[in-house]
């Protein structure tokens, strides 16, 4: 696949309007001509905001926003997390990469307190890059990652040659599937807990939610943040990997997200899988088969009843603005 890069002075750009349209004759144009329109700057609506993207910030977003519409980017994921965002007080996105759900807090929601947690420094750069040019404050993204403790702890990043940025799959989990790529690159990153940032940073009262994309890391997050999340009962959306588990003689990798789902029971929450369907309750024996899905919205256990197995847009509203 080539790359043929877009920037917001390109000529090109004049042709775009109508090819966008023709959304079908443009995937036959990329997969035929091995050619890739790449956005590289510029405004490009996500869900029902409209984001403008640095030059060289966010290729893999933009180009999938622009080509394929705005509900393109986690379907799913983004709908639920747009929910949550626009009914608390408080977001702390948690792996934030380059920040896009930041941003579109920040955009559509400035009266949200946001903190975005991205600890490679590459990324974190480009994190505030995005943020500036969406004329948002720099000051609470976070060159940190939040774990079970603080301190420096060492990182793997996979590296990928073709890729059009840095790989998004970084993990401070060590014996992840990462740990054994052909090529990996090692950091020391600083590192707290959500208890330890909440005692340093006090955060307004009120409803709160939390975004954790940390690649199978969820764990120790949790852990991390007992004392917060039993005060303040956010609302969450989590990505629970399905292969997590590797025999190391033959390479197979199995469902185990015992330790993630025994916190999630422990701290009260109920995990409802995230599908373009709507939302439907697990159950820890749910977790073991082979699925498509990875995202989960954790709710508070108090807010749901025990009989409903199944949200639709209009049912988590109404759980989300009940007293």
């Amino acid at each position: 696949m080539r790359n043929v890069f877009s920037k917001p002075g390109s000529p090109l750009r004049k042709f775009f309007p109508l090819v966008r349209k023709l959304r079908y004759w443009a995937w036959k144009f990329h997969d035929r001509t091995g050619i890739r329109l790449v956005i590289s700057g510029g405004p490009v609506r996500f869900l029902d905001a409209e984001l403008i993207f640095p030059e060289g910030v966010g290729f893999v977003y933009a180009t999938n926003l622009f080509w394929n519409g705005p509900d393109a980017y986690e379907t799913a994921t983004s709908r639920v997390l747009a929910r949550l965002i626009s009914r608390s007080r408080v977001f702390l996105d948690i792996g934030s990469n380059i920040g896009i759900y930041s941003v579109y807090a920040g955009v559509r929601h400035p009266q949200v307190i946001t903190h975005a947690f991205e600890p490679i420094p590459s990324i974190w750069n480009k994190n505030r890059a995005f943020h500036r040019a969406n004329k948002l404050a720099e000051k609470n993204v976070r060159q940190l990652a939040l774990g079970d403790r603080a301190g420096l702890q060492e990182i793997i990043i996979p590296v990928i040659d073709i890729g059009l940025e840095e790989e998004e799959t970084a993990t401070l989990c060590a014996d992840s599937w990462q740990a054994r790529e052909k090529k990996i690159e090692r950091i020391r990153i600083e590192c707290a807990t959500l208890d330890g940032f909440a005692a340093e940073n006090p955060l307004p009262d009120g409803p709160c939610c939390l975004k954790i994309d940390v690649e199978n890391y969820e764990a120790a997050v949790l852990r991390g943040g007992r004392k917060f999340i039993a005060t303040r009962r956010p609302w969450m959306v989590c990505e629970i990997l399905a292969g997590q588990k590797i025999d190391p003689r033959s390479g197979t990798r199995t469902n185990d997200n015992a330790e993630v789902l025994a916190l999630i029971q422990e701290l009260g929450y109920v995990p409802f899988a995230i599908t373009n369907d709507g939302l439907f309750r697990m159950t820890a024996p749910d977790f073991n088969p082979p699925r498509g899905f990875k995202d989960f919205l954790l709710a508070p256990a108090e807010k749901i009843p025990a009989t409903m197995s199944y949200l639709d847009e209009t049912t988590l509203d109404r759980l989300l603005t009940a007293p």
